[in-house]
């Protein structure tokens, strides 16, 4: 498709496409008995996510990352949708057939969906989440930078696509200047930098893609904190979170 060959934004079409995409390609895994990780490449290895078999233990069918900073957060088990594992059975297969098709026909984030599903299916899909000192979003930069996370997805720098020349900034950027190389010493350096809770934050001028995040949910976590409106709304707010977005 041409239109996914230019660059684009969070809450474009072309994002909706994407979404779609893996929506399907999820269920045609399932479908045949394939159990995997869904892993995207805006997320930075501190350690080896694979040595802690996380696959193996548990009672679940879904194992998600979630957003939020800890548990004490009101988007706690809120599914963040990046890293994420798929054991095959029936009800995962139900769970992504119907996240592909709510998909075509909605325009809303696959994780809204995934959300919704999870808080509203009961024991039609178990939903499980890594801890927060597993898997956690950048939000984690922007805290008292304790107990680093094994895995830390960056993707709330989406300014008109200047997203790694931000991550730069903070000491991300893990290729030689061909842009093509590995970058070893930058990789050990990051990783330094987040065991010694060091990242800094302030080098970076606020994005528009991180404006627009922080307020969402400052707007999200004033909603979800209302006395017992907030339980009522938890599954359903994000379906409608690019209506918020788009507004700011």
């Amino acid at each position: 498709m041409s239109s996914t060959q230019k660059r684009f934004s969070f809450a474009e079409g072309a994002y909706q496409v994407i979404y779609l995409l893996r929506a399907n390609l999820a269920s045609s895994l399932v479908r045949y008995g394939r159990s995997f990780w869904m892993m995207q490449q805006d997320t930075f290895w501190r350690e080896n996510l694979f040595e802690l078999n996380l696959e193996s233990g548990g009672n679940f069918d879904l194992l998600f990352d979630q957003i939020g900073d800890s548990t004490d957060s009101q988007r706690a088990e809120w599914v963040n949708g990046a890293n994420f594992y798929v054991r095959a059975n029936n009800r995962t297969l139900e769970f992504f057939q119907s996240m592909a098709s709510k998909l075509a026909h909605w325009y809303t984030p696959d994780m809204a969906i995934m959300i919704h599903q999870c808080h509203t299916w009961g024991n039609q899909s178990n939903c499980n989440f890594m801890p927060h000192r597993i898997a956690h979003s950048w939000e984690w930069m922007y805290t008292a930078q304790k107990n680093p996370p094994y895995i830390m997805q960056l993707d709330c720098e989406t300014d008109a696509g200047s997203k790694l020349d931000q991550l730069a900034k903070f000491g991300f950027r893990f290729t030689q200047d061909d842009g093509r190389t590995c970058n070893q010493a930058a990789v050990e350096q990051a990783r330094e930098r987040m065991n010694m809770g060091t990242v800094d934050v302030r080098r970076a001028m606020l994005s528009w893609g991180r404006f627009q995040f922080i307020v969402y949910w400052y707007i999200t976590d004033f909603l979800l904190w209302l006395p017992i409106v907030g339980q009522l709304i938890k599954p359903y707010l994000p379906l409608v979170g690019f209506c918020i977005m788009i507004t700011f």
